[in-house]
């Protein structure tokens, strides 16, 4: 393989210009620009540069400005207007550079003639980029791409110094900014910015491996807006002709244009085959739009679309909208959705911004029948709010209003939700934590949380229960803290305020009186912790080269708080905790505002750590155990007390690396009988950057507080390479108590210089309701390196499913 500063034969050579590379890597070589002649620059400048002025770099000016600078074994010249340049000959202009066996110059009209193993090249123009981009607005969705020239071998070129203009024929071209190649019976250049070729063959491949490519009656291609088009084209795979297209419009750069963007198809058990069409609306540097065409053989078509902007000073956004007439698998009506997102960030204010959303369907099977792999979150509840966050030094703030579209489905036994089972609105909240400051070393906080919580009972459920909520925490910590460890005592104030409003003043037969609460409650609260360390291994069952050191750190947390009645006081949104080790130490176990705990505990609890030499956590173990001095009474909406064992049960969690290439995470839970609560295990395996193994292990039991449904299941994932081109990926989550295969992939991926593609499939349920039968689909992608996107459905999929799942996928793709 020639190597950048090596000029190949003329003629159909394939062998244009290629890099050698890693004989390991996809592509056997890369398309460069050959070295630039050093005499150029250094000829402008001896010739006191150009119009008398200092010489700026001859990259930065039009080329029928540049003066033109040659050289050649031998030269003829018949001092009027008549030049003949011989043996490697070397012609500099501008950004342009020739090289051949032979040039005839005409000085009087500007034209030559090369002969002769004739190679040019034509760079991006620096002046003529460096200007649209002052002309653009700082505002851009991507930044756009430099503008790319072309590398060519013809049999012969002739060129106009003066204008520009030029043309070859026979030729041989590739693209650097685009990593393509082609050939050319004809090419001309009427400007510095465009191309005309005819009869044309065109393709991302390597010119020794081409496995698609266009063979076009004619191809334009324009650097200085990105895009070429097509005429009369012919698209091949393994030169077997797939389909024609009369008119194609593609891109030469990474920047974005209108177009059509590649095709996809799925089969589901949903909705029979799927192709998407979309189209690509690049419509200014700050906004741009997306149009999709769905094909169903089971549905009418549907129309969905995107809108991107962003502004100045307002922010950025985005909708997604769609629309589906007489869905004919859904009793002819007429299916619908409108998604919208905002941010936005002060520029006068510092560290002020906002967000909106907006969620809407048209049912409640539209979310499960058109996400092919179940991709969006299976939610009940469609949020629907208004958000202001602002923080500094000393306070973070949130004023949110908030509501929701609430979905039909069904809870955990199986039973339709009902309206008390729906989430309330906040009309509007306001969330603030502060810090006070102080002289000494006392840490004074304060929590402060205000709504109006707002949920209407339409269908008898229960009785309306809505109105205002004040809460209010005031903390004084005096923390002693050294290398040996620390002591934080802390003693809190709390006060809960409530009041229904009138509709539920009225619905549940109250005074205003008697639907008004206020609830103070203390609390007091010592967290103490100690720090050993000692270095070497553990146990010395290590080499000594690994080194680094071990750190034991046992913890011992005090808390108490009385108990006050809060059973009238209604319940907005508040809810147990779930038992980890962290929340062992926590100060509640209510998570929200509608209850103050009683709380007379003590939890001792014990940290373990190794570090090697090299800074890399080999083993990071705790354990803890809360107990009850006395049994908790306050609970939720009159049920049963929360706390009323003696201790919460044992909790652990450890996370080990053995070594670099593999990981062991195991956490779990007890309860206080010591039987088994929840346990987690996942183990980790990666032998080579674009492999990986993951098996792991759940079994909860049923928690009554939390609402914890029981699940014994297995989980296995693998992502390896069968070949350099060819990987394996899978995943799947087994329910073996139900013998149920909750979640299923199975897919095939193909990767090369030039050509990738995806065959997968999926089966499974709908996490709003589990009885329902699986949904099953199978998706298949292309992918043409330099002309469309990569496997974005594939990646966002595994990408959630799969521990470690984004840098093997990396690996993969470099």
């Amino acid at each position: 393989m020639p190597s950048a500063q090596t000029i190949p034969k003329v003629g159909r050579n394939l062998e244009l210009l290629p890099r050698a590379i890693d004989s390991a890597q996809r592509c056997e070589g890369q398309w460069v620009y050959p070295k630039r002649n050093p005499n150029y620059q250094r000829a402008v400048n001896e010739a006191g540069g150009i119009n008398g002025q200092a010489a700026p770099n001859v990259s930065d000016i039009p080329n029928q400005q540049a003066p033109l600078f040659s050289e050649s074994d031998y030269g003829y010249y018949d001092n009027v207007d008549y030049a003949e340049l011989s043996g490697n000959v070397i012609i500099n202009q501008g950004t342009q550079h020739i090289e051949a066996d032979k040039v005839l110059l005409d000085l009087g009209s500007g034209v030559a003639a090369a002969q002769g193993k004739v190679m040019f090249t034509d760079k991006a123009t620096g002046r003529r980029s460096a200007q649209r981009k002052a002309n653009q607005t700082q505002i851009n969705l991507t930044d756009k791409a430099t503008q790319g020239g072309l590398i060519g071998v013809a049999d012969s070129l002739n060129y106009n110094t003066e204008t520009g203009q030029s043309t070859a024929k026979d030729v041989a071209f590739a693209s650097v900014e685009l990593q393509a190649h082609g050939y050319a019976k004809q090419l001309n250049r009427p400007n510095e910015t465009q191309y005309e070729l005819d009869e044309v063959m065109f393709s991302t491949c390597p010119p020794t491996n081409r496995k698609w490519q266009f063979d076009a009656k004619s191809i334009d291609l324009d650097t200085d807006t990105g895009r070429g088009e097509a005429y009369n084209t012919t698209f091949r795979v393994a030169d077997v002709p797939v389909f024609y297209l009369p008119y194609f419009n593609f891109p030469i750069d990474s920047r974005r244009s209108s177009g059509f963007l590649l095709p996809s198809a799925s089969v589901s058990s949903e909705n029979g085959l799927e192709v998407d069409v979309p189209y690509y609306f690049n419509l200014a540097p700050n906004y741009d739009a997306t149009l999709n065409t769905h094909i169903y053989t089971d549905r009418n078509p549907m129309l969905s679309g995107e809108f991107r902007y962003l502004t100045e000073n307002y922010g950025e956004g985005i909708f997604n909208g769609s629309y589906l007439p007489s869905d004919r698998e859904y009793g002819d009506e007429d299916r619908s959705s409108f998604f919208y997102d905002h941010a936005w960030s002060s520029k006068s204010i510092p560290r002020l911004s906002g967000d909106a959303k907006y969620s809407y369907v048209s049912d409640s099977d539209y979310l499960d029948d058109f996400d092919t792999l179940g991709l969006s979150d299976s939610t009940v509840n469609l949020p629907r709010r208004a958000r202001l966050n602002y923080y500094n030094d000393y306070v973070s703030g949130e004023l949110k209003v908030e509501t929701f579209q609430t979905l039909d489905a069904f809870n955990g036994d199986g039973e339709a939700l009902q309206d008390k089972d729906k989430p309330y609105s906040r009309l509007p909240q306001l969330s603030v934590n502060y810090r006070l400051p102080t002289a000494n070393n006392f840490d004074i906080t304060g929590v402060h949380d205000s709504a109006y919580f707002k949920k209407s009972i339409d269908d008898g459920s229960e009785n309306e229960k809505s109105g205002t909520r004040l809460y209010n925490k005031i903390s004084a910590v005096y923390p002693i803290e050294s290398s040996w460890g620390y002591v934080k005592p802390k003693l809190s104030l709390q006060h809960l305020y409530t009041s229904y409003d009138e509709d539920s003043l009225a619905d549940n037969q109250l005074s205003k009186e008697d639907g008004s609460q206020s609830v103070f409650v203390p609390q007091a609260s010592i967290d103490a912790g100690l720090n050993f360390y000692q270095a070497g291994s553990p146990f010395g069952a290590f080499d000594e080269t690994m080194g680094g050191y071990r750190l034991l750190s046992p913890r011992l947390k005090y808390t108490y708080s009385p108990y006050k009645d809060q059973n009238d006081i209604p319940n907005f949104n508040t809810r147990i905790a779930s038992i980890n080790y962290e929340q062992l130490f926590s100060d509640s176990w209510f998570l929200g505002h509608d209850r103050l705990q009683d709380l007379h505990a003590i939890t001792p609890g014990i940290n373990y750590r190794y570090i090697d030499a090299t800074g890399v956590t080999r083993f990071d173990g705790s354990i803890a155990e809360q107990f009850y001095i006395d049994n908790g009474r306050v609970t939720l909406e009159n049920e049963q007390p929360v706390f009323t064992s003696s201790s919460s049960g044992m909790v652990w969690n450890t996370s080990t690396q053995p070594y670099n290439n593999f990981w062991v995470d195991v956490s779990g839970a007890l309860t206080n009988d010591y039987d088994l609560n929840y346990v987690t295990t996942e183990l980790r395996y990666q032998p080579s950057d674009n492999s990986l193994f993951n098996v792991g292990f759940v079994k909860r039991q049923r928690d009554e507080n939390t609402d914890q449904l029981p699940l014994s299941a297995f989980t296995a994932s693998a992502i390896f390479p069968i070949n350099n081109n060819w990987r394996v990926l899978a995943q799947g989550q087994y329910d073996y108590n139900r013998d149920k295969m909750l979640d299923s992939l199975v897919g095939v991926d193909y990767e090369d210089c030039c050509f990738g593609f995806a065959v997968y499939g999926r089966r499974y349920y709908n996490d709003l309701n589990v009885k329902d039968e699986p949904t099953q689909a199978v998706m298949a992608e292309i992918r043409l390196n330099g002309l469309g996107s990569g496997s974005s459905r594939l990646t966002r999929l595994l990408s959630d499913k799969i521990l470690g799942f984004e840098p093997v996928q990396n690996a993969w793709k470099d």
